[in-house]
């Protein structure tokens, strides 16, 4: 009878099964049950690139040379050494690779990077599974890490701010982000919530003035059908708190609305030594700003922007009523605007007609909200930052404030629980 993978996994020198069910989050026991593994592994063994042939080598410590096929062959090697690779693979399915380039980068040196380059080294491409096998090898606590940043780019962060200031404490933000620490809070807020869920301190990641705190939590209750009938539980979610500016700003990515808030204020009055309160942030565009943008965006071709649609309410067709003009293959619909008002009349004459519009950006298609505020001709001007990779998000708002004037905030918000 062949070795199952949960055989192999049990060496000594390999990671726990809750490495890679829990950690990574893999449905672990699908595979370790697959009584065709051996052959699984064959078949997985000839779909691999060159590159990744390449990677799993040095990983390895296997000495080929040759072909493409000659070091393939190279690795017919015990199940206990290839599983785990198997297992990495399977992991990085879907996960984003500009997370996994990004990671790399960080911890890989260049040499081993060009070693996963696909193509010349302009375009920046690089084989993901080969840099997964890279990681791993390197330091296979890295790992769970990249699941953490894969979700940062993969997620909206709603930006808050302090609501009142507060004194940067002589002791450092990093001091109370160490796992010790912040597992002591996590404690003392589940006492405290009497919710019968637990919040489970899952890493810090640390770049320039940025934290970020990644925590695990219930969400709400849910179910899995198994052939023995269903499991009850609760849905997790990553909740992930990036504490920048001294901790006086914070972003916050998560599923649910209250309790990722609610963990910030615990974390900042821990930091600053008093009660302390985040709130959604402002950032004031006026009314000839947002005219003077779209005014912009109507040209056919303008900067790194285009306009692919506009959301107009109380429009100049009988009985006002709301209409979108829009193109679903991206291209500009300045012109298509100046025809209609031609022939019906003005729709981009009024910031308060519009509700939303969106903009192609590298690509993708990004909607831009008019939050309208207490005061007349005053906007928050919000954007879907879900779209974009938390790189093009930074360029973006960057593009927007140093092309258009313009401070841009995700249409994420959080809000505290009065119930």
């Amino acid at each position: 009878m062949p070795p199952r993978p949960l055989d192999a996994l049990k060496g000594s020198k390999l990671p726990p099964l809750s490495f890679w069910s829990d950690e990574l989050e893999l449905p672990l026991e699908s595979i370790i049950n697959d009584p065709d593994l051996s052959a699984r592994l064959r078949e997985w063994r000839k779909k691999l690139t060159g590159r990744q042939v390449a990677a799993l080598c040095q990983a390895l410590s296997v000495r080929a040379s040759g072909s493409v096929r000659s070091k393939r062959s190279s690795l017919d090697l015990p199940i206990a050494k290839l599983v785990p690779y198997f297992l990495v693979d399977r992991f990085g399915k879907f996960k984003s690779k500009i997370a996994v380039v990004d990671f790399a980068k960080g911890v890989v040196g260049r040499v081993v990077m060009d070693l996963c380059r696909i193509g010349d080294e302009d375009n920046g491409e690089y084989d993901k599974t080969a840099l997964l096998f890279v990681i791993y090898s390197r330091k296979r606590s890295d790992l769970p890490l990249v699941l953490h940043l894969d979700k940062v780019h993969k997620t909206g962060f709603a930006r808050m701010e302090l609501k009142t200031t507060a004194r940067q404490p002589r002791k450092k933000l990093a001091t109370v982000l160490e796992a010790s620490a912040i597992r002591g809070l996590l404690r003392e807020f589940d006492k405290k919530k009497r919710d019968g869920r637990k919040s489970e301190f899952r890493s810090v990641v640390t770049r320039g003035d940025h934290h970020m705190l990644f925590v695990r939590r219930a969400e709400r209750p849910d179910y899995i059908v198994r052939s023995s009938g269903l499991i009850h539980g609760f849905r997790p979610e990553l909740i992930i708190l990036d504490f920048f500016a001294g901790a006086k700003r914070v972003d916050i990515s998560s599923i649910s609305v209250s309790v990722p808030l609610e963990l910030a204020n615990t974390v900042a009055s821990a930091h600053f030594g008093k009660q302390c309160e985040y709130d959604n942030a402002n950032e004031i565009t006026y009314a000839a700003q947002i005219m003077k943008l779209l005014k912009a965006l109507r040209k056919a071709n303008t900067d790194d922007l285009s306009l692919v649609e506009i959301v107009v309410e109380n429009s100049p067709l009988d009985g006002a009523p709301k209409i979108k003009i829009t193109d679903p293959e991206s291209k500009s619909i300045g012109p298509a605007i100046r025809r209609f008002e031609d022939a019906v009349g003005a729709i981009v004459s009024k910031v308060e007609r519009i509700e939303s519009f969106k903009v192609l950006y590298r690509k993708k298609r990004v909607s831009l909200i008019l939050d309208a505020q207490d005061s007349p001709g005053e906007f928050v001007l919000r954007y879907s930052d879900h779209r974009l990779n938390a790189l093009e998000r930074r360029d973006f708002e960057d593009h927007m404030r140093a092309t258009h004037g313009i401070e841009i905030l995700s249409t994420e918000k959080r809000f505290k629980d009065h119930g």
